[in-house]
């Protein structure tokens, strides 16, 4: 009889970012070894929080449902305890559910085996005590090390982070690893590694402890990869190298690459604008591509705390290169580093948003396990919880209720900016009221109509986020003495809407606009104090609507 090797992964949601790539390379790697794949049956497990039913669960009884499932398929297989082993690929976000889901399988099975790895296991200063071994670094070489000395009888493994050649690693994509996974069959999405390691050190990072030195997936497997998404269909490709643009020759040959086999496909890339040049800028505007920038804070002594130095002079240009070129761009930002308060996250939000990127993602700051910044913590008085997900709670300069008022302006500007999908106008709608952006989202935290909102349990649509952008931006001009001015911005806000949504969404609208949309469109209505002394209204009523190559529109009557 065979014996039952399990490698498990538990997504927190079905996302196009959340295929488990990681664990799918172990499989791969234990498959591709002639031995393991003779004498054991390897069973990839993958499940999201949803669809395994644990969504809401505590924790102990999520893991026992999950030890569950595993343990009737074992059942099912008539595999006994003592053949099978299972090894968890654990994160910050599931680090409690599987290890109370690998101590359900073990008082099911006492014989079993039980391994993990992942960047929280690497993380963990010592092994946690519901698994016989611990994989620390990258575990392709050493799953298939360990598995081997399993079937040997005496489960061993050799000391230290064990080397992978990346050039020898076979592809989960090109094997059928992960031709299992719903997101992956249905064509919604792909991670895809082009290299391991990081060139920079910032101290919150995994990576400040990881590789120095960035070893590269050949081009070869990349291309054959490249070829595979797109016969297989795949919408869109989260590239998963901590800064894409590092090496400029690399990047513009992959791009190079993607321009020639992928035009159908939309990737999203994470860069450093420092390092974005013309060449760059018009490469990025050549394929279907998102970018994220990763600002954090322009608190040059946070950055400075945290081993991130930013030329910003640099930085603004390589920004301006991406909204000349027409590219779409989001940064991250993080509110809890340390020397930085709440005036500096409001001025790093400001700065921000005036670069007009297309969302923003807004983080607080998390105390790794494994990290630098974990190691300095005390010594910079850093307070922060012991268990997932490690969030701060309180430093010198930072103190908790400061962090909480950060918490709620960062997540009034997801609903109102990012969610709301704000970019094309927001500034526009800004500068009659002489406003900075982070004043007008403290404000808009506290209005009645978006409290309500998020009170609620299911998950809002742009145009119901759009009725309460309206609502307050109507309450903010009627306050400042411009609703006058108001019937303009109306329209911009709903046509530029109506438009992403068409986009986004493939959803028709009807609108009743008071001034043409050729006029709306053009750069002139951004000035809306004098768009609106200057230009005469035309009343129209306009569908909004998905076509053939777009978004488009059809004026009626």
């Amino acid at each position: 009889m065979k014996r039952l090797v399990f490698i498990v992964s538990l997504n927190t949601d079905e996302s196009f970012q959340a295929v488990p790539l990681g664990a799918a390379c172990i499989v791969s790697a234990l498959r591709a070894d002639s031995r393991i794949a003779a004498e054991t049956d390897i069973r990839f497990r993958s499940f999201s929080q949803s669809e395994a039913g644990l969504s809401g669960l505590p924790v102990e009884e999520a893991g026992r449902r999950l030890a569950d499932i595993l343990a009737r398929e074992a059942e099912a297989a008539g595999v006994t305890a003592g053949l099978i082993a299972a090894g968890f690929s654990v994160y910050v976000w599931n680090r409690p559910v599987l290890e109370a889901a690998a101590l359900a399988l073990k008082t099911r099975f006492p014989d079993l085996l039980l391994f993990a790895g992942g960047p929280e296991i690497t993380a963990c200063a010592e092994t946690p005590a519901v698994f016989d071994w611990c994989i620390r670094g990258e575990g392709e070489e050493a799953d298939r090390l360990l598995v081997n000395s399993w079937l040997d009888g005496a489960p061993s493994l050799p000391p230290g982070r064990i080397p992978v050649p990346l050039a020898t690693l076979p592809s989960p994509w090109l094997d059928g690893t992960l031709d299992s996974v719903p997101i992956v069959r249905d064509g919604r999405g792909a991670l895809w590694e082009l290299s391991r390691g990081c060139p920079f050190s910032c101290s919150y990072c995994y990576e400040s402890r990881g590789e120095k030195t960035v070893r590269e997936i050949p081009l070869p497997r990349l291309e054959k990869e490249l070829e595979y998404f797109s016969q297989k269909g795949i919408e869109r490709i989260f590239v998963l190298d901590p800064t894409y643009n590092a090496s400029k020759k690399r990047a513009l040959s992959l791009l190079a690459l993607i321009e020639q086999k992928a035009l159908d496909i939309h990737f999203n890339f994470e860069i450093r604008a420092e390092l974005v040049d013309q060449d760059l800028a018009q490469a990025f505007s050549r394929i279907p591509c998102s970018l994220q920038i990763g600002l954090q804070t322009v608190n040059e002594t946070s950055l400075s705390l945290v081993n991130r130095p930013v030329d910003f002079k640099k930085f603004a240009a390589g920004v301006t290169r991406l909204n000349t070129a027409g590219i779409v761009f989001g940064m991250d930002l993080m509110y809890g580093l340390p020397g930085d308060n709440l005036k500096g996250f409001k001025r790093s939000l400001d700065y921000a948003i005036a670069r007009y990127p297309n969302n923003l993602e807004i983080f607080r700051l998390a105390v790794l396990p494994g990290t630098e910044l974990h190691d300095r913590a005390e010594s910079l008085g850093l307070v922060h919880d012991k268990r997932p997900p490690y969030l701060v709670t309180s430093t010198p300069t930072f103190p908790a209720h400061d962090l909480e008022r950060a918490g709620r302006l960062a997540r009034a500007v997801d609903y109102f900016y990012t969610q709301g999908r704000a970019v094309s106008w927001f500034l526009a709608a800004l500068h009659p009221l002489d406003s900075r952006p982070s004043r007008f989202f403290a404000a808009f935290s506290g209005f009645p109509a978006y409290q309500n909102a998020v009170r609620r349990a299911d998950e809002a649509e742009h145009r119901d986020i759009e009725a309460v952008q309206l609502a307050f931006l109507e309450a903010q001009y009627r306050e400042a003495g411009l609703l006058p001015a108001f019937p303009l911005l109306r329209d911009l806000v709903c046509l530029n809407g109506a438009w992403t949504r068409a986009l986004a969404e493939g959803e028709t609208t009807e609108l009743d606009l008071s001034w043409h949309p050729e006029d709306l469109f053009s750069p002139d209505a951004l000035d809306i104090a004098g768009f609106s002394d200057g230009v005469c209204m035309e009343p129209c009523r306009v569908r909004v609507f998905s076509g053939p190559e777009g978004p488009d529109l059809a004026i009626e009557g």
